[in-house]
């Protein structure tokens, strides 16, 4: 199933350099206050799929020449781009830039459809569906021709509506009068697309409305939408439903009076996209005849989603769908959300979905709801720092949000988040046992840092750099006594310092290898002249951790085993103990045998049970 995994983009809207965001095919839900970047997200994905569909590949995006430039103003200069990494069955990449879209396999070269398929709704969208007076009938056409043909494919000819519509217009723009006639076969092809996704959405947006966003007290809505051809319209209804290219009806102002004419040549009309909506009553129907005027703002944000979610394909698994969905709930309260929350998550199984708000609390309700889809889901905050760069927060670690404190120079509270974080990384970093003083109470973090020193140099890692800058920080930023409010500048270099080792310690590789009760053995030969066989079996007491450090060796840790020596055959000492890492031990003995063996324990050193040599478990 093809889905996204990375986003990158390259001076465009609110991102003046590289900034990546790693989706790992998962679905998003992310927040950010007004001017922070999230709505560049959205439009960074709506540019790029609307592109394959532009007339100039959507290079006016990236040509500072262009009026209509999607650039950065604060780096112009930048090679401006939007690339997305899709992994699936064949990972590929599109790209948009100033040479307009591609797209390519990754590690090849072979140029693939535009196959994948997003719905976007934003805040724009629910306004522009019942932006209309009192007086005035609406028609959603202009949105349809905006936000939704663009997306939608005809079937019978593999193109995309909204491109159709395009090239009609676009061809019609360029030969005036000399109009080839296969761009009016052209226009009853875009007719019969339209007519065909208007009846898709009469089939479906009712029950989508009355089954997920109505109140239960309220009427069921019958929720119709009308692109009749112009033959079959009442005489008295004015308005030129189908796409024509024709001597079409206008309307002038002729002595302060509007009046009717028919044009001088032929022309495209703008079509019309009714809405027609009634309440069922009592076994009955009443017809609602303003809709814009009758209802409430949360019912005509329900209908708008009802006939838009009506077009999605929800009868096979997700290939590549996804909903890209920007702030489209702010006119609503949080009772009205939480259908629409629902709704959701019940298709999040067919389509990937984009989320992006700028209210808190819609974020963290949202996040409530979908926990027991958590494995699902990337949670995300986005902030912009004092350089007017964006970037994501990772609120779901001490080390994320001690970042973002930083870069909002909240010294005193990254500091405590850093402390939060040196603590889970030594309780985690240390065997159980080592969490405690001698009296089995709990260490506190000072402890904690030097049992972590004592335990790596015991360990043997030969580079324990890391633990000795964390040790130094114990005082002047981990203890959250060290720092007076006035010594702010100091503070913030010890903070990012102390930032940087702890993200560097997180680095570091660890797990248990050998647990207690785990037999290990290895066999050595005494020097000439006696050649006595010495057979060592040792049992694991402890928890014994492989550590893993960049550039470095792996290593075993430090604990306590038990061993039998059998000389000849013959145990003479009994259970014998003590407390050390495997290879001191076997270099040890090592050393006094004929050293025919290999030197490296790692080779020597058999685990009984597998009867394989440690290397096998490094």
């Amino acid at each position: 199933m093809p889905a996204i995994n990375k986003i990158h983009i390259t001076g465009f809207k609110a991102f003046p350099n590289d900034f990546e965001l790693e989706l790992e095919g998962k679905h998003l839900l992310m927040y950010g206050e007004n001017g922070s970047g999230k709505s560049s997200i959205y439009y960074a994905l709506h540019c790029l799929f609307q592109s394959p569909f532009k007339q100039d590949g959507g290079k006016k995006y990236f040509d500072e020449n262009n009026e209509q430039n999607l650039k950065n103003l604060n780096n112009l200069s930048a090679d401006s781009k939007i690339w997305i990494d899709f992994d699936g069955r064949h990972p590929f990449i599109y790209l948009l830039n100033k040479d307009g879209y591609n797209t390519k396999l990754i590690g090849g070269t072979l140029i693939l459809p535009a196959g994948i398929n997003g719905c976007f709704i934003n805040h724009q969208f629910i306004f522009h569906f019942f932006n209309f007076r009192n007086s005035q009938k609406i028609n959603l056409f202009p949105v349809f021709i905006k936000d939704i043909l663009p997306f939608c494919k005809d079937e019978s000819s593999g193109y995309y509506i909204g491109q159709i519509y395009d090239d009609i217009t676009f061809s019609i723009m360029k030969k005036g009068r000399h109009v080839d006639p296969q761009y009016l076969v052209n226009i009853e092809s875009f007719n019969n697309a339209v007519k065909q996704v208007v009846e898709n959405i009469n089939i479906y947006a009712s029950d989508i409305y009355n089954k997920y966003f109505k109140d239960a007290l309220d009427s069921n809505l019958q929720i119709r939408l009308r692109y009749d051809s112009n033959s079959d319209k009442p005489h008295d209804d004015p308005n030129e439903y189908w796409l024509k290219y024709d001597n079409i009806i206008e309307r002038i102002s002729e002595n302060n009076t509007i009046i009717e004419r028919r044009s001088s040549y032929k022309k495209l009309n703008a079509p019309f996209i009714g809405l027609e909506i009634s309440e069922i009553i009592d076994g009955g129907s009443r017809k609602v005849l303003k809709p814009q005027s009758y209802f409430n703002e949360a019912k005509l944000t329900a209908i708008a989603l009802s006939v838009r979610f009506a077009l999605l394909n929800l009868d096979k698994p997700a290939d590549g769908r996804f909903l890209a969905l920007d702030d489209m709930l702010i006119s609503l309260d949080m009772s009205n959300r939480s259908k629409v929350v629902d709704f959701l998550l019940n298709i999040s199984d067919k389509y990937k979905i984009y989320l992006f708000t700028h209210d808190r609390a819609f974020f963290e309700y949202f996040k409530h709801k979908s926990k027991r889809l958590s494995s699902r889901w990337l949670y995300r905050e986005i902030y912009m720092d004092d350089k007017k760069e964006p970037y994501c927060r990772n609120s779901e670690t001490y080390l994320g949000n001690a970042e973002h404190y930083i870069k909002q120079h909240e010294y005193e509270i990254a500091g405590n988040f850093l402390r939060k974080e040196a603590e889970a990384f030594c309780k985690e970093f240390l065997p159980k046992k080592l969490h405690f003083t001698t009296e089995y109470t709990l260490l506190d973090l000072n402890g904690l840092i030097c049992n972590c020193k004592k335990f790596v140099e015991e360990s043997g890692m030969t580079d324990i750099t890391l633990f000795d800058e964390l040790d130094d920080y114990r005082k002047f930023v981990l203890n959250p006594a060290s720092h007076d409010s006035y010594d702010v500048v100091k503070f913030e270099h010890e903070v990012k310092r102390c930032f940087n080792t702890l993200t560097e310690l997180r680095k570091i590789q660890f797990k248990t290898v050998f647990q207690k009760g785990q037999t290990l053995k290895f066999t050595l030969t005494e020097p000439a002249p006696s050649a006595k066989v010495f057979e060592f079996n040792i049992t694991i007491c402890d928890d014994f951790r492989l550590i893993i450090q960049d550039g470095h060796a792996p290593v075993i840790s430090k604990g306590l085993i038990n061993y039998v020596v059998f000389k000849n055959g013959v145990n003479e000492k009994g259970i014998q103990s003590k407390n050390t890492t495997i290879k001191r031990f076997y270099d040890a003995v090592f050393q006094k045998s004929d050293k025919t063996q290999n030197a490296d324990f790692m080779e020597t050193v058999i685990d009984v049970s597998s009867g394989l040599p440690l290397k096998s478990f490094v």
